[in-house]
């Protein structure tokens, strides 16, 4: 009978041996300052901000039938400059509004009254704004700019009246800083 207890303690002692290394290995990895935080994804963040700018819209009487023309997110602290995260928030952003059904113009397929720099995207000046909302028959234009930090990217997200020149509406949310969009941000 005695055998037998060793034989339960010992395997005791094992599995408890285990799962202490296993819950500390946990512990130290939560303990352990990483760079990043846990990845948020950019695009779940970017349709749950145009799921909110759409409910604006809708309580501004703008009808999903107006046409909007998209320009590449820029950045807030030189505004003639944008990278691949700039234009892919674009890209996000128009094609939640498309799914919500709101005409969106591709501007890739006009490019003769945009100001495009190749591999830096498309860019309105608003100035322009309503020479360009003119030629491309666009009713608004979604501008966005975002600004870097090390924990966070700031976005913000605005629809504006192409004749008017007058903002219809705006959201601005925040992207966590990971390596994906670190390396969106460091892309040409």
């Amino acid at each position: 009978m005695l055998l037998g207890n060793n034989t339960q303690i010992m395997r005791w002692t094992k599995y408890s041996v285990l799962l202490i290394s296993i819950f500390s290995l946990f512990i130290i990895n939560a303990c352990s300052g990483t760079k990043y935080a846990k990845i948020q994804e950019p695009l779940r963040s970017s349709y749950i901000a145009t799921d909110i700018l759409v409910k604006l819209l809708k309580k501004k009487n703008f009808n999903p039938d107006q046409k909007i023309l998209a320009a590449s997110f820029v950045n807030i602290d030189n505004l003639k400059e944008s990278s691949t995260l700039g234009r892919v928030i674009s890209e996000q952003v128009s094609s939640r509004l498309a799914q919500h059904n709101y005409k969106i113009i591709e501007i890739k397929l006009r490019q003769d009254s945009v100001f495009i720099k190749e591999g830096e995207g498309e860019f309105i000046l608003t100035r322009e704004l309503q020479q360009i909302g003119e030629s491309y028959q666009a009713d608004a234009v979604l501008v966005g700019t975002y600004a870097v930090s090390e924990p966070v990217i700031f976005v913000s997200a605005r629809l504006v009246d192409s004749e008017k020149n007058i903002v219809i509406g705006s959201y601005d949310y925040q992207i966590q800083m990971d390596y994906v969009t670190e390396s969106l941000l460091n892309r040409n």
